[in-house]
């Protein structure tokens, strides 16, 4: 199986590309590239696919609007917004998951 990447995974999943918030310093606002393992992106995927299932099974368009994805002291940390609690679930839950692979 070819390895993951962070185009690999933006090109399968749109939605998750990073939204650069319009604010005066845009620098700081830029998401910075990933830097993370197979396992790491493995869990990205996964979490991406869980989320996307779960607007499906909504039979509603994917609505989150993701800022960063960033390894916050060894856990996997995704700045995010949704109209939908449930995805903060889906983030924390992967947050978690996170810190094993680390």
């Amino acid at each position: 199986m070819p390895s993951r990447s962070e185009l690999s995974l933006y090109n399968k999943y749109p939605w998750a590309i990073p939204v650069v918030p319009d604010v005066p310093e845009p620098f700081f606002a830029q998401p910075k590239p990933w830097d993370f393992s197979e396992p790491v992106l493995k869990l990205i995927e996964e979490m991406f696919e869980e989320i996307e299932e779960f607007f499906k099974l909504k039979n509603l368009p994917v609505e989150v609007t993701i800022y960063e994805i960033r390894n916050v002291f060894g856990y996997l940390h995704v700045e995010a917004l949704s109209s939908q609690r449930e995805v903060y679930s889906f983030l924390e839950k992967y947050k978690k998951l996170s810190k094993d692979l680390n």
